[in-house]
């Protein structure tokens, strides 16, 4: 595979992960997306960290991701949210280093709980997302055409515990020629999440999720286990630190995020 290829492919991979609808990124560092809403006229401000390492074939790819997520209530069980990511992406082959990095591509999405009250009991939402092409294609930075994408969430809620699955569809038909050959169109995927409150203020947090393999050339899909904690520093601020595994050779081998979550 070329080199300029390869990093179209990680770098779409990567969008793929992180978007809404794909899985569609809940309580961090979870994927699984919740039901849970901010509420009318609240906001939440996500500032989060993502590393991805892959090595395959002599070759090590490495993907740096800050991103900031502004989550604001028009309603109670309406929220609008908006992701702006940036990409640091590196590769390594036979001792050579080659590097891009610029804006990713924005994301914005609707998550409306129609079903349920906030956090109580069983919630159902549905969550569609439009993503902008605002990433450079050419650099591997981004889809280059707008890719739109719908997740069904469902969450059960207990005082101390809750579990999530959502069930997403992506829709992307990308800029360059070459990727709309090389590269899937539809993505499906599914997870599912739990959380557990194991002492005052510190919550342990796990998935597993599985989504279409976006390359046209592999039936492999993309499966993964994630883990971590969550630390509510205050009522209002939350830690948190996680950790994925890749579990088939397609994905990445493993990665590292962090956050900082603030609400107001």
């Amino acid at each position: 595979m070329k080199r300029k290829t390869f990093l179209h492919f990680v770098a779409a991979l990567s969008s793929i992960l992180i978007l809404r609808a794909v899985p569609a990124f809940g309580a961090h560092p979870l994927f699984t997306d919740d039901t849970f809403t901010q509420g009318k006229g609240k906001t939440q401000v996500e500032m989060s960290y993502l590393y991805d390492s892959n090595n395959d074939d002599g070759s090590k790819t490495e993907i740096s991701r800050p991103k900031v997520q502004l989550t604001y209530g028009l309603l109670d069980p309406l929220d609008v949210i908006l992701e702006i990511p940036y990409l640091f992406v590196q590769q390594t082959q036979a001792g050579e280093t080659t590097s891009n990095n610029g804006i990713g591509d924005i994301t914005l999405s609707l998550k409306w709980r129609f079903y349920g009250e906030k956090e109580k009991g069983l919630q159902f939402a549905i969550k569609p997302s439009v993503t902008f092409p605002t990433g450079d294609e050419a650099k591997g930075l981004g889809f280059g055409r707008e890719a739109y994408g719908i997740t069904f969430i469902s969450t059960f809620e207990r005082e101390e515990w809750c579990v999530s699955a959502n069930v997403g569809y992506l829709y992307n038909d990308y800029g360059l020629p070459s990727d709309r050959d090389a590269y899937r169109r539809d993505i499906w995927s599914a997870s599912l999440s739990g959380q557990y409150e194991i002492f005052e203020k510190v919550w342990l947090v796990g998935e597993v999720g599985v989504l279409t393999n976006p390359n046209a050339a592999s039936d492999t899909p993309l499966a993964f286990i994630n883990g971590g904690l969550i630390y509510e520093l205050t009522k209002n601020v939350d830690l948190d630190i996680g950790y994925r595994y890749g579990l088939t050779k397609p994905m990445f081998d493993y990665s590292i995020s962090g956050a900082v979550t603030i609400r107001f």
